[in-house]
């Protein structure tokens, strides 16, 4: 039954994700059980109703868990890991509540940077097609006229090179979109210390990779011990948990050096790809003894790097889109000026 389930999957179609675990989460506060919160909200955020509701009867009977019963419903691991931690210290609504937060200002980011590119790169494709269009009609006939003013020798036609600017641009993005792509599969495709071996050695992706492993680790792990879990147990869930490679990875390099003696921050600081200030945070949380609480402090402060950091990016992009096209217009400038002023110089 549950591969029935997984098999209408793609089917399942929620509006608004976002506002669906914020709801989740409020019901089960009230104290809603997960699979009556779902029911009532399923009519609200589901075209297939009746889809939806086979699927998650079908997983529920079969034995399936919090975790399974999202993923059924189209959210992804960023979702499903939270989630499944969740099981363990019993704070499903506390998660949801702080998953639909971080869902929230993903979703805002996301359209946030489609509203940047909309118009440049619309105004970048109408430029190359209006170059197109110059190549097709205005260069033939400036190249018959300079020919005919011309008298045959030294002359030097249109440069057409030039009105090509666009398109190489055009191409260049395309070539970069589709290399990221390709090295997104092959990336899922490796072990996971070479996973983060060729991440950490993209400069831009170096930054946010490193603050965003460090927040998931202190949020997940902070929950857990707060919640009452011991440190290496905590550690085990999370070795063991299904939903994140390279969390479940740190967890193993953690736990074992707890196991030999070592404290958390030293942990940290020996597996060396974290953020640099997150060991002295759990220095100062061993010693206070609020280990947990700070590590969901410091997860929130890693957030807000994170958010500070893309904000940073976003500035930067619609500015660059634009020199790209005032340097196409300047190309467009210098590809009607130039034949004019060679021509000037023969007649």
């Amino acid at each position: 039954m549950r591969s029935n389930a997984r098999r209408q999957t793609q089917k399942i179609h929620l509006r608004d994700r976002g506002r669906f675990l914020e709801r989740l989460a409020v019901l089960l506060k009230e104290g809603y059980l997960l699979p009556t919160a779902l029911t009532l909200l399923l009519p609200i955020h589901s075209k297939h109703l009746d889809v939806a509701e086979a699927g998650l009867t079908a997983i529920l009977k079969s034995g399936g868990n919090a975790a399974e019963l999202l993923k059924f419903l189209g959210f992804k691991e960023g979702v499903l890991f939270p989630v499944e931690i969740a099981e363990h210290h019993g704070r499903l609504s506390q998660s949801l509540e702080s998953i639909a937060k971080s869902y929230g200002r993903t979703e805002q980011v996301r359209v946030k940077l489609k509203n940047i590119l909309v118009y440049p790169v619309s105004l970048l494709g109408f430029t190359s097609l209006l170059f197109l269009f110059f190549r097709m009609n205005y260069v033939p006939n400036l190249t018959e006229l300079m020919a005919s003013l011309q008298s045959g020798e030294g002359g030097t036609g249109v440069p057409t090179y030039l009105l090509k600017v666009p398109d190489l641009f055009i191409v260049a993005m395309a070539v970069c979109l589709v290399g990221a792509a390709a090295f997104s599969k092959l990336l899922q495709m490796q072990p996971v210390p070479r996973q983060i071996n060729w991440l950490l050695r993209k400069p831009v992706v170096r930054s946010y990779i490193r603050l965003y492993w460090s927040h998931l680790l202190a949020r997940e792990l902070g929950t857990l011990v707060h919640s009452g879990v011991s440190l290496q147990e905590s550690l085990r869930v999370l070795h063991h948990q299904n939903h994140h490679k390279v969390i479940r990875y740190i967890a193993l390099a953690a736990e074992s050096e707890i196991i030999l003696g070592q404290s958390m921050s030293a942990a940290v600081e020996r597996i060396g790809f974290l953020s640099e200030d997150m060991p002295a945070f759990l220095r100062h949380g061993e010693l206070t003894g609020y280990l947990g609480k700070e590590l969901i402090l410091y997860s929130e402060v890693q957030m807000e790097q994170i958010e500070q950091l893309t904000q940073k990016w976003l500035k930067i992009i619609q500015p660059s889109f634009f020199v790209i096209i005032a340097a196409c217009i300047v190309a467009a400038y210098l590809a009607i000026l130039l034949p004019m002023y060679n021509l000037v110089h023969t007649i």
